[in-house]
């Protein structure tokens, strides 16, 4: 199990040595025509948005140059070593997996060959002569004054600068953190917290000073479900708002139907169910039998981005999760059988079939294969007995009513959601709205992922929802 620790707080007798190599790798790869590309955004998702993408992406304090960090230490006459890549030289800064392999000799950096041993985020396996160490324990940071509201968030990222920083900026901002402390330190001056941290339990302490927090989780998918497991058992009066996806292993669906029946305040964070077009085609048709037709060109991604840790489920529990869960908020039923072909290729091409109780069909193509100046791009087509409704990327909508007559509306703005997404998020906090992703939602939803992942790891072409949907009921 991986179990996250700063290394400044592990105990033993001696360190020995530390070594690193900086490494360059990039999660994006290099865009030809960037000035149309964004000309393009700056028209259709507005300046100012287009301007903080560009900020996040481009401020040098930002720009963390990665380091394979190879760790000696001795204890107990033995020495360990300890495998990690980090975003600083300083080792007060360091977070680690509080694994260490016992060896005979001191290694050499020059003599890893497998990468994949610095990644401290994913379980590497243990040999028998691994060890954890205790940690120090520490006094609570009394400077933090009690009170009745305010922010935690985990993980901040460029989507945490972009969407989530400009949209809670009249809330009381209380603790934020990140594995990286160059990122955890930015965000907190840059956004007016009054701590940061670099685990999430650096803020566990001060959750019990604040009345009703408000925690948002954006961190890497597996962690999703334990922080609001753990948040909840120290303070079950948290709002809890977990980006998607909120589950990534069947474990974790279990945790959080079981964190539901606790009666815990728990909203998920699927934005495309709060674009307007896709709320007014759910009051027109969600009792309705329906055939949906949806073709999502993604954003192209290298092979090192974290969604294809072997921990983080797959790029259908990063990316086509969205569409899955889009089917579950239009459809009166529940998803009972599922069809899945994949292409060979490692982009994760997949074509993707879905049959609901009510007799709903839903079919979901999604590859990278295509022009990715635009973005992520969504093609959707909606049948009804008699009527038919047709998005065209979020800028053109066209309904063809029962009667043959047809309405159309276009945007100049590709709106996507996040911004009245997170308009909810404070009401619903503030006491103005209510939750409104359930637990059935979260079952249907985040299991179909989890079997759609699952079968698309193991090629299964088939399987039936039934059984497994009835074990949560």
């Amino acid at each position: 199990m991986v179990h996250i620790v700063k290394f400044k707080d592990i105990e033993f007798d001696e360190l020995v040595s530390i070594e690193q190599e900086v490494i360059f790798v990039s999660d994006r790869p290099e865009f030809t025509n960037k000035y149309r590309k964004l000309l393009f955004f700056a028209f259709r998702e507005g300046i100012f948005r287009t301007f903080y993408k560009i900020r996040s992406k481009t401020n040098p304090k930002l720009n963390l140059e990665k380091r394979f960090t190879l760790i000696i230490i001795k204890h107990k006459n033995s020495l360990y070593t300890n495998f990690s890549t980090q975003t600083t030289e300083n080792k007060d800064e360091f977070v680690i997996n509080n694994n260490f392999t016992k060896v005979l000799i001191v290694p050499k950096i020059n003599d890893i060959t497998s990468t994949q041993k610095f990644n401290q985020f994913v379980e590497d396996g243990q040999n028998e002569t691994d060890i954890s160490f205790n940690i120090k324990t520490h006094q609570s940071d009394s400077k933090v004054v009690a009170s009745q509201k305010g922010v935690f968030i985990y993980g901040l990222g460029d989507y945490s600068r972009v969407y989530i920083a400009q949209n809670i900026k009249m809330l009381s901002k209380i603790f934020c953190v990140d594995y990286s402390h160059q990122l955890s330190k930015y965000y907190y001056h840059k956004f007016g917290y009054e701590k940061f941290g670099i685990i999430p339990e650096d803020s566990y302490p001060f959750l019990p000073t604040i009345e009703k927090p408000l925690a948002i989780i954006a961190t890497y998918h597996s962690d999703h479900t334990r922080i609001a497991k753990e948040i909840f058992d120290i303070n079950p009066n948290t709002f809890i708002f977990i980006e998607k996806p909120p589950c990534v292993t069947l474990q974790d669906i279990k945790t959080l139907v079981a964190l539901y029946n606790d009666n815990a305040l728990i909203e998920i964070g699927y934005n495309r169910r709060f674009i307007p077009v896709n709320q007014e085609i759910r009051a027109a048709t969600f009792k309705q039998q329906k055939i949906i037709n949806i073709s999502a060109k993604e954003i192209l991604i290298n092979e090192s981005h974290w969604y294809f840790w072997k921990n983080q489920g797959t790029r259908i529990t990063g990316n086509l999760t969205h569409w899955i869960d889009l089917a579950v908020y239009w459809i009166n039923g529940s998803p009972i059988e599922i069809n899945l072909l994949s292409s060979p290729s490692k982009d994760e091409t997949i074509a993707l079939s879905i049959l609901f109780s009510e007799g709903s069909l839903v079919n979901i193509s999604v590859s990278d294969k295509g022009n990715s100046l635009r973005g992520v791009q969504e093609h959707i087509e909606i049948r009804t007995e008699n009527e038919t409704f047709f998005i065209e990327d979020y800028l053109k909508y066209t309904r063809v009513k029962s009667d043959g007559s047809k309405t159309t509306k276009r945007n100049l703005k590709r709106d996507k959601g996040h911004d009245a997404m997170y308009k909810h998020l404070t009401k619903v906090y503030n006491n103005e709205k209510s939750i409104t992703y359930t637990k059935s939602d979260l079952i249907k939803s985040a299991l179909t992922t989890y079997h759609v992942s699952r079968m698309y790891q193991e090629n299964v072409r088939n399987f039936k929802m039934n059984q497994s949907l009835s074990e949560f009921n």
